[in-house]
């Protein structure tokens, strides 16, 4: 029997575990324990205070899992909303530390604390590098793609469609330098024509701005004639118009009769 005790007490010592100091055991659940097992050390701000004792799934079928910690040191503490995170150590190994929260209330002999996992360096370095390889995928794909536009532009046909299209350019800029080329002719030609018409407008000008108080008085004179047939004597020229010209309508009827001096010697055969 003694042989049987000292064989557990030696298996659990070397898992870390001392059979005669008290034990404080807490739990926590996860969603993954990747790297984390029993005999994992568990920190307190950087000091070894214990391990890990224990993993299991939980019985609720929910597939999370469930670890157990061992606390060796009887000093510390543990507030009720202290968080047990899982964290990278270093690139391979996984560790636990006790994050103590600020409550009053101190938690108790196999309570279930706040379970806490990071990633692992691994997972973060996957989780930045996975949008750089969407980017750089789609980025292949559109150079791909551009790649065989270029083909299919770059075929025979295509390029026969190509130098058609360059040959039509160059007719056009060669049309536009003809036309170009004759409207200089045309201008040309009719400089002198046209240095005489502007030496006209500008005699015009000249004679318009010289005879400007003459010009004045005459739209005074017309706006005076127009404001007097808008004040009403249109009516009187028309009517000594009218009048006018039936007197000599009757002058010319004499006339023809051979009435008066003048009508007779219009009459003398």
């Amino acid at each position: 029997m003694a042989g049987v005790l000292l064989l557990v007490f030696g298996i659990n010592y070397l898992k870390g575990l001392d059979l005669l100091q008290k034990r404080n055991i807490y739990h926590a659940v996860y969603n993954d324990i990747s790297g984390v097992s029993s005999s994992t050390p568990l920190f307190y701000r950087g000091l070894k205070v214990g391990q890990v004792v224990n993993t299991e799934l939980m019985p609720d079928g929910s597939g999370r899992i469930a670890i157990s910690i061992q606390v060796d040191e009887d000093r510390l503490r543990i507030p009720k909303d202290t968080r047990i995170r899982i964290y990278s150590a270093d690139i391979f190994t996984r560790a636990v530390s006790l994050e103590p929260g600020t409550s009053t209330e101190m938690a108790q002999q196999g309570d279930t604390l706040l379970g806490n996992a990071e990633l692992s360096l691994t997972e973060s370095v996957n989780e930045q590098i996975d949008p750089l390889k969407r980017k750089a995928e789609g980025m292949l794909a559109n150079i791909d793609s551009v790649l065989t536009s270029l083909q299919e532009i770059l075929n025979a046909e295509a390029r026969g469609d190509i130098d058609a299209s360059f040959s039509s350019i160059r007719q056009t800029l060669e049309t536009l330098e003809r036309t170009a080329a004759r409207v200089d002719a045309v201008v040309a030609a009719e400089s002198e024509a046209l240095k005489s018409t502007i030496e006209n407008v500008n005699a015009v000008s000249g004679a318009l701005a010289r005879n400007g108080d003459r010009m004045d008085r005459i739209f005074a004179n017309l706006d005076t004639a127009t404001t007097a047939l808008a004040g009403g004597r249109l009516d009187s020229l028309i009517a000594d118009l009218g009048s006018t010209s039936r007197q000599l309508n009757a002058m010319l009827i004499a006339m023809n009769q051979g009435k008066g001096t003048m009508g007779k010697l219009m009459k003398d055969d």
